[in-house]
């Protein structure tokens, strides 16, 4: 295990962080209106213990309004119940120095009895703090005792865990794994599976600074699955975090970067913003030790969203992140400066463990920059009577001696290797007493499973006895079964065949309607266009004549050729506008001007279009819409891709729909035009799926022009 994670595990292990879920404050702010001061303090605790685990800025703006009751207006018991939540409410926001001075201003002194919660409290704080350790065990086995004789659960649990904390302070692991244990054994007798999950990962947190890292995965493991069931994103969050931290120390980088990411998604679905800093901090710390560059600027970034927060531990791992990083540059006196910022931030009990890797790592930048006496300085406090685990006392050693090496120092070089190798022992019998334990629990994993499984093959014996018996006398039913979903599915082939031929017949009813749509729409178009031949005819005009007869053959031709598809490509479409326009401009002596804008990327991937889909309404333009227009019309023509359709839009200027419609002929004429492509549309839209329309508008705000939008089914030519 690091150095460094074993430090920030004590951290963790010691406080007791919650979080709320997300309340509509104002709602709430509103429903204290009316309502005495103590009833507020009793809506707003009864409001933080019903909505758990969920939102921390709820949880935090719920607490400014504790904040803001005044205490002097309240009863006394509800004043003190005031005081608990607060400094419960602190714990939640990391924010321990506050927790501290409001447990020795209105706590530790009191002479009156303290009641279960500022007990709890009180433990907390002299634990904390590193008053006298016998002290400090004799109150929480006092705790442990009267719990017992109320006979309440919770109140036992709390004890155990307590006094399990206790013990991991003094590096007593037999008694600190002993009592977590006693702790869970008395969380599973409780119904809120939160105090379960919340027991099993404080012992495998407890597992994990002892370095058992296999039991500490199995409790961080069973605690997850529990949180899958109860669908709680709280504890999955922090489980793969504990997993993560477990997955550095091992070395095991590529794992690691797995869970600390699904820890980052599930503090987000809670919308725990610290959890996620702390989490996004580690990930930068993993990627220092994988040797892979760090972005700086958001490194930056990181930092002043922790600002943000006032929280020791976040703001400390953040030093320590530059610090690493400053190392890494070379910049040994910037990387001091950032862990002696960090030391100044935290203290306490816990925060002196902290000091001893933050000295140490000062200690070793000083002897980079040959400031062998500020080291030794440095490097003192991390050695005894500083206890901790034997591993980071031999590791001071072995820091001393180098030092004392490049001082000359014989005496001194041999006095502290040989405090090293004696350490180093010790750590080793640990070690092999640990396997043997391992060793031991998994022979008797063995066997249970060996006995369960002998269990299950007794009762699965005895499940396929009564099955067979079952079986005999329920033949008869199994076959009406078996016989009955034959029938059923003969019905359901049956009935799928009929469908899939009435949908056959459908579509050849639809395609033969479609043709005989535009066989309708083409006499009439070919009226119209000999109408225009014979103007030319009796104007006398050989070389218009030459020329308009030659682009309507070609139009003509066309025309025949195409309009019997469902399909034509849209270049071919183009030409045929193209012609009928250019004709029809000839006809009417240059009076108007088209434009055709189609989309080139459509026209190069050879996209398909009905064929004279658009020609009704360009005709309806030039005969209808410039009827009252001398000169300076306009007709455009745009054809392009909207979304998954194709879109056709043709615009004029003309004297627009309302004046338009003033004969009943030109009504008639645009209503069957309309309604003929309307049907075209309709019949598209069934067999392609799609939505495709028709709308006609005012193409100008004083009723002057009109636009037609046609949306289509877009289909390429494949072949």
């Amino acid at each position: 295990m690091s150095l460094s994670y074993r430090l920030l595990l004590l951290i963790v292990i010691s406080f007791n962080f919650f979080i709320l879920s997300q309340v509509k404050i104002e709602d709430f702010k509103n429903s204290l209106r009316n309502k005495t001061f103590d009833q507020q303090v009793s809506l707003i605790e009864k409001e933080l213990n019903g909505v758990r685990y969920q939102d921390q800025s709820s949880f935090e703006s719920l607490l400014r309004i504790l904040e803001e009751l005044p205490s002097a207006k309240l009863a006394k018991e509800i004043q003190r119940n005031k005081t608990c939540s607060l400094i419960e409410g602190y714990l939640v926001l990391g924010q321990s120095n506050k927790a501290l001075t409001l447990i020795s201003k209105e706590i530790v002194d009191r002479k009156e009895e303290l009641n279960e919660r500022e007990e709890a409290l009180f433990l907390w704080y002299i634990t904390r703090e590193g008053l006298n350790q016998k002290r400090t065990l004799s109150f929480a086995m006092e705790r442990l005792n009267k719990a017992k004789k109320t006979k309440n659960i919770n109140s036992i649990y709390e004890a155990y865990r307590s006094v399990s904390l206790i013990y991991l302070m003094k590096a007593n692991a037999d008694s600190a794994v002993y009592f977590s244990g006693l702790a869970t054994l008395e969380a599973k007798r409780l119904t809120d599976k939160t105090k379960l999950m919340e027991s099993m990962r404080y012992q495998a947190n407890v597992y994990h600074y002892f370095e058992n890292y296999q039991e500490a995965i199995n409790k961080e493991l069973q605690m997850i699955q529990l949180a899958i069931e109860n669908n709680n994103d709280y504890f999955r969050a922090y489980g793969y975090l504990d997993i993560y931290r477990i997955s550095i120390e091992l070395q095991n980088f590529d794992q690691a970067t797995q869970y600390i990411e699904r820890a980052k998604n599930y503090f987000r679905n809670i919308n725990d913003q610290r959890g996620e800093l702390i989490a996004s901090i580690f990930e930068i710390h993993n990627d220092y030790l994988r040797g892979k560059e760090v972005n700086l600027p958001g490194l930056i970034e990181l930092r002043l969203k922790v600002e943000q927060f006032d929280d020791q531990l976040s703001t400390a791992l953040i030093k320590m992140v530059f610090s690493f990083h400053y190392t890494h540059q070379k910049n040994f006196i910037q990387s001091n400066k950032e862990l002696e910022e960090a030391l100044s931030i935290l203290k306490g009990r816990e925060e002196e463990k902290l000091n001893y890797f933050i000295n140490k790592r000062i200690a070793i930048n000083c002897i980079e920059l040959r400031k062998i006496d500020k080291a030794i300085s440095h490097l003192n406090y991390t050695l005894p009577p500083f206890q901790t685990k034997n591993l980071l006392i031999a590791e001071s050693y072995l820091i001393r001696a180098d030092l004392e090496r490049k001082r000359n120092n014989i005496e001194g070089v041999s006095f502290f290797q040989n405090k090293y190798i004696e350490v180093a022992r010790v750590n080793e019998k640990e070690q092999f007493s640990r396997a043997v334990e391992q060793l031991t629990e998994g022979n008797l994993r063995e066997e249970r499973e060996k006995l369960i499984e002998q269990q299950q093959e007794k009762l699965l014996e005895e499940q396929k006895e009564k099955e067979r018996i079952a079986f005999q006398k329920d033949r008869q039913v199994i076959v009406g079964i078996t016989i009955g979903i034959l029938l059923i599915m003969i019905v359901f082939i049956v009935a799928i065949r009929l469908r899939a031929q009435r949908s056959k017949q459908k579509q050849r009813e639809a395609e033969m309607s479609q043709s005989l749509l535009r066989s309708q729409m083409n006499p009439h178009f070919v009226f119209n266009a000999m109408s225009v031949i014979q103007s030319y005819i009796y104007a006398n005009d050989p070389e218009k004549s030459s020329r308009f007869l030659v682009n309507f053959s070609r139009l003509m031709r066309l025309i025949l050729e195409n309009s019997p598809k469902e399909m034509i490509p849209l270049e071919l479409e183009f030409e045929i506008l193209d012609k009928y326009l250019n004709t029809q401009k000839m006809r009417f002596e240059d009076r108007f001007k088209y434009e055709l804008n189609f989309d080139e990327e459509l026209l190069f991937s050879k996209a398909l279009i009905p064929p004279m889909i658009a020609q009704p309404f360009v005709e309806n333009a030039i005969e209808h819409g410039q009827l009252h227009t001398i000169e300076g019309g306009v007709i455009i023509v745009s054809v392009h891709k909207f979304d998954d359709l194709l879109e056709i839009i043709v615009q004029d200027n003309g004297v627009g729909r309302k004046k338009a419609a003033i004969t009943k002929k030109i009504k008639d004429h645009k209503s069957m035009a309309i309604d003929i492509t309307r049907e075209r549309i309709a019949i598209l839209n069934r067999k392609y799926k799609v939505n495709g329309l028709i709308e006609i508008t005012d193409a100008m705000p004083n009723e002057q022009g009109t636009k037609v939008r046609i949306l289509l089914p877009l289909n390429f030519d494949v072949s």
